[in-house]
């Protein structure tokens, strides 16, 4: 019954546009005329119209203007049909073809003024501006392996900006929606529900200050979580005293605005030249960089020294360490299999109160060059140093 009603509304909500009125009035011309002829045609010794389908091709010929001539009434009542036709439904479909083009052009504005809303699944969406939003954009575009992945961005900028970036960017699935990303109406238009990853940028766009960037970076992604606690999100803060504040919002990755400097610095002096190897690593363009990949089956309960002698041979990559995904302990793993009264007990206020508690979030632990006997497990990523992806694995 809901889903009936919900079509019902939608039928509605259908009916009372102009477009669809229109759609239907035309429509009803076009068949009350062929009927018409037909029925005057028909009471003639050789009609030019001999079937109801030569009808309905006079009618449709007759309201597009276009004017075959292979089809014509020969009767007095078929011509006054005709001439009725030609007075009032060639206005008509005059009107349907521009109502239909006005709706095309409607949203061509809308989305050119970042008020559309977006349709799929799988995407980036990348929330607020600065001046590095551009090199991430251009990581996950022309270097990353994720090229084809629709990007959707929500931020302020001004429309030439965003003109800007659509033309340098035009071979890219490139979306643009302008608004505050913290509201759930804005996030709900880009899709988040749908959305793979959700990058949250030290939003300056809209002129705004750096004072309360990290509430706002905070706010979106405790909101995002909220609503769509499925997609993997990224924020980046300025300040690091708002890093456990971060954390309690449940964001996946967490990057600090400067964090490394200190070390960067110290490494300059400690062992010179090692700055520029970081550098090169984790600049954009043809380099080595850093990449997380799966393993092979048939690698997992090996050992490290043979999972880094086979990315050698077959990828041509040298695997730097592993990331190990640690699964949250959640409550029902606390719980035993015999439940008692007391489990019981506890699963129901659980389920009244409508939340999922558990004990630790799901993380990943880096193991950087470990023994060369350390096993591999089956939950491990490998981190290799290539200059591109490695083949599928």
């Amino acid at each position: 019954m809901p889903n009936l009603s919900r079509a019902v509304k939608s039928i509605g909500r259908l009916y009372r546009q102009a477009s669809f009125q229109i759609a239907i009035i035309t429509l009803a011309v076009i068949c009350l005329a062929a009927v018409s002829v037909f029925y005057f045609e028909s009471h003639v010794p050789e009609p030019n119209i001999q079937s109801i389908w030569d009808s309905i091709w006079w009618a449709v010929v007759t309201m597009g203007t276009v004017g075959y001539g292979d089809k014509y009434p020969v009767s007095v009542g078929g011509r006054i049909v005709a001439l009725i036709l030609i007075v009032f439904g060639v206005g008509l479909m005059s009107l349907f073809t521009a109502t239909i083009a006005s709706i095309f052009v409607e949203k061509k504005m809308k989305e050119g003024r970042g008020l559309d809303t977006i349709k799929g699944k799988n995407h980036i969406v990348i929330c607020g501006w600065n001046e590095h939003t551009e090199d991430a954009l251009k990581g996950l575009t022309m270097y990353g392996p994720m090229g084809d992945t629709p990007i959707v961005l929500i931020n302020e900028l001004a429309v030439d900006d965003i003109e800007s970036l659509k033309l340098k960017y035009h071979n890219y699935d490139l979306k643009f929606l302008r608004g505050d990303f913290i509201h759930e109406d804005i996030l709900h238009r880009a899709g988040i529900l749908k959305a793979k990853f959700a990058l949250i940028m030290a939003d300056l766009s809209g002129g705004r200050s750096k004072d309360k960037v990290d509430e706002r970076t905070i706010l979106a992604t405790l909101t995002i979580k909220s609503i769509a606690p499925q997609v993997k999100t990224i924020a980046e803060i300025l300040d690091s005293e708002n890093k456990p504040h971060l954390k309690r919002t449940g964001v996946d990755e967490i990057i600090i605005r400067g964090e490394h400097i200190g070390s960067l610095l110290a490494s300059a002096i400690n062992s010179p030249g090692l700055p520029r190897v970081f550098n090169s690593i984790i600049s954009l363009g043809d380099t080595n960089k850093l990449w997380r990949v799966g393993i092979p089956g048939s690698f997992v309960g090996k050992t490290f020294l043979e999972l880094s002698q086979y990315f050698r041979k077959k990828q041509h990559a040298i695997l730097i360490g592993l990331l190990k995904e640690k699964q949250a302990m959640r409550l029902d793993d606390l719980l035993s299999d015999n439940t008692s009264a007391i489990d019981r007990f506890i699963k129901e206020k659980i389920k009244e109160s409508k939340k999922d508690f558990f004990y630790e979030r799901d993380e990943s632990k880096a193991v950087i060059n470990p023994d060369d006997d350390y096993i591999v497990g089956p939950d491990d990523y490998a981190v290799i140093l290539s200059k591109t992806m490695p083949d599928k694995i």
